[in-house]
């Protein structure tokens, strides 16, 4: 497939983005996903090797609704609680975030804290979906990394990311657009290419907000799975938007009905998973 970006504008929002190079790790990482002879004890050994990643990982593991209120304390206890297929997933998007830490503003600590509470109620929503890719959570972890990057680069990005919480799906690219020259998923899209992240992986990023992301004619952009990872998302970005009793998800009344139908779940069903979430996550809080 040919990239949706041109090279003139990728080289051009180069030259004002550091994207950190992609690590050996995610090599490993994917090569045992392939592994028929994969064992706890040969990802245990590449997620240790690492220490960002080790304390990332268990950091992670820690969440309320991974961890369901066990405390975990080692790589090798959140592997065995886990999984080792979703452990893979999950690690893959935990390395952008090992990637660009050191000295980071406190908003861009928040943003993963938040990602990483959404990539958690995805897997959650996964186990109640048929059929769903292995990386699903993976993608809810990396769908909106252009905002970390813009974190980094525009000190006023944190004022745009309260703008964009009140703003309708199609209208956050508008207004970063307006406001720093270029879009978080634009951004997203460059990261995951230059870490060679699957094309559809790629290419959901790019498209999350775009009016035609479900389209399911034979033409359409985007695969099944790459459809599919944007519906969880979305789904899980819901969940965690109206976490707190009264807030709002302004873009949530137009996307309803095609992400629901895409996960082939009905309102009742999915205000009742909605509802079983926030109270395990009140629960645990």
């Amino acid at each position: 497939m040919t990239p949706l970006i041109s090279t003139d504008e990728r080289d051009e929002l180069l030259k004002n983005l550091v994207i950190p190079p992609r690590p050996s790790v995610l090599d490993k990482l994917i090569g045992l996903r392939n592994d028929p002879d994969v064992t706890l004890q040969k990802l245990d050994d590449i997620i240790s090797a690492d220490p960002a990643l080790c304390v990332a990982m268990l950091k992670a593991a820690n969440t309320p609704i991974l961890g369901r209120g066990r405390s975990i304390v080692s790589v090798h206890q959140a592997i065995s609680l886990l999984g080792i297929k979703n452990v893979i997933s999950l690690v893959s998007g935990l390395l952008l975030r090992t990637r660009l830490s050191g000295d980071t503003p406190p908003a861009l600590e928040q943003f993963w804290d938040n990602a990483m509470q959404i990539a958690a109620i995805s897997s959650s929503l996964c186990d109640k979906i048929v059929h769903v890719p292995d990386d699903c959570q993976s993608f809810a972890l990396f769908h909106s990394c252009g905002m970390a990057i813009m974190l980094l680069r525009y000190p006023s990005y944190v004022r745009t990311l309260r703008l964009i919480e009140m703003a309708s799906d199609e209208r956050v690219g508008l207004i970063e657009q307006e406001l720093h020259g270029t879009r978080h998923d634009v951004v997203g899209y460059l990261v995951a290419r230059a870490w060679n992240m699957p094309e559809n992986f790629a290419r959901a990023i790019l498209m999350q907000n775009d009016d035609d992301v479900m389209d399911t004619s034979p033409n359409a952009t985007l695969d099944h799975d790459g459809r599919m990872m944007v519906a969880v998302t979305r789904a899980a970005r819901h969940v965690w938007q109206t976490l707190i009793p009264g807030k709002e998800d302004a873009g949530w009344s137009v996307r309803k009905d095609e992400v629901l139908n895409y996960l082939g779940m009905s309102d009742v069903e999915f205000e009742d998973c909605v509802d079983a979430i926030h109270q395990e996550l009140a629960i645990s809080a």
